[in-house]
C-alpha cells in the first residue's frame, strides 16, 4: 500500500492533534484516570484509537508505561508498526503538556525518537505563535548547555521544526524563518529538517493540513525554498515522492536525477533513507531487510546515485532505527564484492564520527566487525 511505504510512517499514521493543556506544568495526572480504550477488532487499524489509548496512558500513568505499551502493540500489530513514529509523537505531546521539556527524562528512542519531538511540539504550543520566535533559543537551552550535539539535543532541535509548523498552521516558509532565529547553525539545520518532515506528517490533519505539497510536483517545496534549506528538504521530501508514485523507487530516482546538480546527491541520500525505513517497517528478518535495501539502492541510475543511496540508508539506520549496528553490518555484508561495500563501511564510520547517535551506539561501534 502507498501509505505503508512512506518513510517514518508520516502519511500512514497521521490523525488529528491532541488537545493539550496550555500552562507549563498546569496539566496533572490527578483526575486524568479515564478508562484506557482497547484497540481491538476493527479498531486495531484505527490511528485515533491508539492515539486515545496511548495519550490516555501518558496522562494517567506517565510516559514510560505508554511507551512500553506501544512497544508491545508494535510487536504484534503491523499497523502499529507502520504508525509507530507518529504515535510516539502523541505520547510526547501528552507528557510535554504536563512536564514540559523535563519530559525528555522519561523518553526512549522508540520508533525514530518521535516521543522527544512530541514533547517539543507541546512546549512550543504552550509558548504560542506570538512569542515562539523570540523565545526559540530557550527551548533547547538546557540540552545545548549540558548535552551539546547529543541525540537529545538533536531531537530537541528537530522537534522545534515540528513545533514551528504546529504554531504557524503548517506554513513551511514562516516556520523555516522561525528556525533561523536559532543561534547555532547545527540547530538551524536540524530544525529545518523537522519543518519539512512535519509538512508531510500534516497530510491528513484536517485542523492544519499541509500548505506546501503538490502531487504533480512531488519534490516541491525543495524546488522553491532558498538554497540553504534544500539539503534538509530533499532529505525528507523523497518520502512524499514515493507516496504519489505508489512507492516506485525507480521513478523517484529519476525525479532526483533531474534536480539541480548541486542538490542531486541530497535527493539520492534522502531516497536512501526511505530505503532504510521501508525495509525496517515491512521485513523482520535481518537478511531480508539487507537484501531489500541492496536491491532498491541498485535501482539508482548510475554509480553516484547508488553510492548516495547507500550513504543515506546507513545514516538513517544508525541515527533513527533500532539495533543500528547490527542492521548496518547486515547491509554492508549484503553489498560485498563491489564498490558499494566500501561505500557502506566508510559511511558507517563517518556516521559514527559525525552523527548524534543514541546512547550506546558508539560503544557498539567499538565492538563492531569491520565486515
Amino acid at each position: 500500500m502507498r501509505r505503508m511505504a512512506l518513510a517514518l510512517g508520516v502519511l500512514a499514521a497521521v490523525g488529528a492533534g491532541l488537545a493539550l493543556t496550555a500552562g507549563g506544568g498546569a496539566g496533572t495526572r490527578a483526575g486524568a484516570l479515564a478508562a484506557i480504550v482497547r484497540c481491538e477488532g476493527a479498531a486495531a487499524i484505527e490511528f485515533r484509537c491508539f492515539e486515545r489509548r496511548l495519550a490516555g496512558l501518558a496522562r494517567s500513568r506517565g510516559a514510560q508505561p505508554a511507551l512500553r505499551d506501544l512497544a508491545r502493540q508494535r510487536a504484534r500489530n503491523g499497523y502499529v508498526r507502520a504508525a509507530c513514529h507518529q504515535l510516539t509523537h502523541r505520547i510526547g505531546r501528552a507528557a510535554g503538556a504536563i512536564d514540559g521539556i523535563r519530559a525528555f527524562d522519561d523518553g526512549r528512542p522508540l520508533c525514530s525518537s518521535g516521543y522527544y519531538h512530541g514533547v517539543v511540539e507541546s512546549v512550543m504550543e504552550r509558548i504560542g505563535a506570538a512569542h515562539v520566535v523570540a523565545r526559540a533559543r530557550s527551548v533547547c537551552a538546557q540540552l545545548r548547555e549540558h548535552d551539546h550535539h547529543s541525540a537529545d539535543h538533536y531531537n530537541c532541535a528537530h522537534g522545534m521544526g515540528h513545533g514551528f509548523m504546529g504554531v504557524f498552521a503548517s506554513d513551511v516558509f514562516t516556520s523555516l524563518k522561525g528556525c533561523d532565529a536559532l543561534a547555532e547553525g547545527w540547530e538551524r539545520h536540524n530544525c529545518h529538517g523537522g519543518v519539512f518532515m512535519e509538512n508531510l506528517s500534516a497530510i491528513d490533519n484536517a485542523q492544519r493540513p499541509p500548505t506546501a505539497l503538490r502531487p504533480r510536483e512531488p519534490l516541491y517545496p525543495c524546488t522553491a525554498v532558498a538554497a540553504r534549506y534544500r539539503e534538509a528538504c530533499f532529505d525528507k521530501q523523497t518520502s512524499y515522492a514515493l507516496y504519489v508514485t505508489d512507492s516506485d523507487f525507480a521513478q523517484v530516482f529519476g525525479l532526483c536525477s533531474r534536480t539541480q546538480r548541486a542538490f542531486r546527491g541530497a535527493c539520492y541520500r534522502g531516497l536512501g533513507g526511505d530505503v532504510a525505513v521501508v525495509a525496517a517497517k515491512h521485513l523482520s528478518d535481518p537478511r531480508d531487510r539487507a537484501a531489500a535495501r541492496r536491491r532498491l539502492c541498485l535501482l539508482g541510475p548510475g554509480r553516484q546515485a547508488r553510492r548516495d543511496c547507500v550513504i543515506g540508508a546507513v545514516r538513517v539506520i544508525l541515527r533513527d532505527l533500532s539495533a543500528p549496528a547490527a542492521q548496518t553490518a547486515a547491509f554492508c555484508r549484503a553489498l560485498r564484492g563491489g564498490d558499494l561495500h566500501r561505500v557502506c563501511l566508510r559511511a558507517r564510520d563517518d556516521a559514527y564520527r559525525d552523527l548524534p547517535l543514541q546512547p550506546g551506539a558508539r560503544g557498539a561501534a567499538r565492538a563492531r566487525s569491520t565486515t
